[in-house]
């Protein structure tokens, strides 16, 4: 009884919430049903087919098979550009160095250095990577709270642009290997402040942990502390969590001018920053899932414009340095999802349509959350790429094709009616799609970029041969001793 009396309340209450969410996008005349192509530079050609830089992606997926991620690379050095000026126009020294975690596509990245970006790495195999792309040492920041012996000596051995050390027993480590190599290494410290995520990254400056850390590096004279990181999240839509960091950031500089003469000249504030187009479902996001209704929509003008976060920035900075002062210290951004987020999108095709409860089509795609596990935290837009002219008919779901009871990638879109052999395109897979990807049962996807109205094949897709390269098969004269074992 008072679980089914908690159930009503719930539902009343979220009910409350939409209607008050379609009241307030019916008084700006936005549509609840989702956003435009616009918002992605997209067109619809006379097909009815979704177009980017005047490829129909329709086409591209029956060319090159779905599922397929498309990556526009216009869009991607726009969005470098943009956020680069976003900070440079007010403050006169600025680095990228590019989240190679959000989106680990070769060409991506290889596309972002060529824009100006540099490496930022959080693993062995990223700083690998990094340098197998032909990115010197110095045009690298080591970043993670897992780092290894081996990848700190591949990172001080290229004589990596700083290594932002996250917890103290790094320290010995560096100094040891600096000396072995023969040169200063440049470190930093990523420090926790009252805001952001803490855990297991970091060491607090509330608590004297970064201090601490300050201390030790001082007593290596092959270290040189030059600088500080924080990182805050994902995602991030409040320019006031940055503030509030990163006046904390600074203050603390202060007192490790103060009390051990240490000039910091790297401010490391890492990345987070959220995008108009892609929102973390809230509690009550979650609520309405579970409550089979929709979740709430997304308003664009809610996530600040990235010039924002960059006047914002550079005038908390103006305040503790003289901008006009050739000394001033770098300020380093890591963004990822910023990028590469809207460049990037993923294409499925429909498998099958079923009839469900309540009216509802249960639509079957030939990629889940094997490919697009973000689409389960995230509010992604999702559009029929086949059909953008058709009318919207009904509510949709729509599941992967795993043999998994949590494999929902939407739940309740307004769609056109959808057939087996559609095309789906949901966008913003540029961040946390790529390497959240598994084999679950099925091979990973290619990708495409396009340039200049053409497509060029990035990555080809995974093979059966090569999801079992690895493994130790028996021979085929052993599989038949077996099967005559077996008969």
């Amino acid at each position: 009884m008072i679980r089914r009396l908690k159930h009503i309340l719930t539902r009343v209450f979220l009910h409350r919430i939409a209607a008050a969410d379609r009241k307030e996008f019916a008084r700006r005349g936005l549509d609840l049903r989702g956003l435009a192509p616009s918002h992605w530079d997209l067109s619809i050609n006379d097909a009815g087919h979704l177009e980017a830089q005047g490829c129909d992606l329709v086409s591209l997926a029956r060319e090159y098979g779905a599922p397929l991620y498309v990556v526009d690379g216009e869009r991607l050095a726009r969005n470098y550009r943009a956020f680069y000026d976003a900070f440079a126009d007010h403050y006169p020294k600025v680095v990228i160095g590019t989240s190679y975690k959000t989106n680990p596509l070769p060409q991506v990245i290889s596309a972002l250095h060529e824009c100006g970006a540099c490496a930022e790495v959080i693993s062995h195999f990223e700083l690998w990577l990094a340098l197998r792309l032909g990115v010197p040492g110095p045009s690298i920041i080591v970043n993670g709270p897992g780092k290894t012996r081996e990848g700190v000596e591949l990172a001080v051995s290229n004589q990596a642009k700083i290594i932002n050390i996250d917890g103290l027993h790094e320290i010995e480590w560096i100094a040891d290997l600096a000396k072995q190599y023969g040169h200063r290494q440049r470190v930093g410290v990523r420090v926790v402040t009252s805001v952001g995520w803490s855990a297991q990254f970091g060491l607090g400056i509330d608590n004297g942990d970064a201090l601490k850390a300050f201390q030790q590096l001082c007593q290596h004279e092959q270290l040189e502390p030059c600088g500080i990181h924080v990182h805050l999240g994902t995602g991030i839509r409040d320019i006031e969590i940055y503030l509030t960091a990163i006046k904390e950031v600074l203050e603390f500089a202060r007192v490790l001018k103060r009390d051990l003469d240490i000039d910091i000249r790297y401010f490391d504030f890492g990345g987070g920053f959220g995008v108009p187009t892609v929102r973390e479902f809230s509690g009550v996001d979650m609520m309405m899932r579970n409550n089979d209704m929709p979740v709430r929509p997304l308003d664009t003008e809610a996530c600040p414009n990235i010039s924002e976060y960059g006047k914002a920035i550079s005038r908390l900075m103006s305040q503790y340095y003289s901008l006009t002062d050739p000394d001033a210290p770098t300020l380093i951004f890591e963004p990822g999802r910023a990028i590469t987020s809207s460049a990037q999108i993923l294409l499925l095709e429909v498998l099958a349509t079923k009839a469900g409860a309540n009216n509802v089509t249960n639509i079957i795609a030939n990629g889940g959350k094997n490919i697009a596990m973000p689409t389960g935290y995230e509010y992604h837009e999702l559009f029929v790429a086949s059909k953008m002219s058709a009318p919207r008919s009904g509510r949709c779901s729509v599941f992967g094709p795993l043999c998994h009871p949590g494999d929902i990638l939407f739940k309740l879109k307004e769609l056109p009616a959808v057939n087996a052999g559609d095309i789906l395109a949901i966008m913003d897979a540029g961040a946390y799609f790529v390497p959240n990807q598994m084999n679950f049962s099925n091979p990973r996807p290619s990708a495409v970029m396009l340039q200049g109205g053409k497509a060029e094949l990035i990555r080809e897709r995974e093979s059966f041969e090569d999801i079992i390269s690895l493994d130790q098969l028996q021979t085929e004269a052993s599989q038949g001793d077996s099967a005559v074992v077996n008969q």
